[in-house]
C-alpha cells in the first residue's frame, strides 16, 4: 500500500512471547521495521510535539523488505 497523503508516521502492531507489542516510527524511518512481521498503520501527527495521531489506513506486513506497493 502506498502512504496516503499527510502521513507522518507509521505504527507497527505485532505479538512477541504472546504479548501484544507496538512501534510508532516516523515515516522517514519506516526500513526499521524490516524483519517484524504485523500490521503497519499510517498516521497523521494532529499537533506537533502531542501523541495525537489520525488513523490514514493500514495492510498487513510480512517483514519483507522493501515493500511491494503493486497489490
Amino acid at each position: 500500500m502506498k502512504p496516503p497523503r499527510h502521513t507522518t508516521h507509521v505504527r507497527l502492531d505485532t505479538t512477541y512471547d504472546g504479548t501484544k507489542r507496538l512501534a510508532i516510527q516516523a515515516i522517514k524511518d519506516m526500513d526499521c521495521i524490516r524483519g517484524c512481521p504485523g500490521k503497519v498503520t499510517y498516521l497523521q501527527q494532529l499537533a506537533r510535539g502531542k501523541n495525537k495521531y489520525k488513523e490514514l489506513g493500514s495492510f498487513n506486513f510480512d517483514g519483507e523488505w522493501p515493500i511491494n506497493t503493486e497489490t
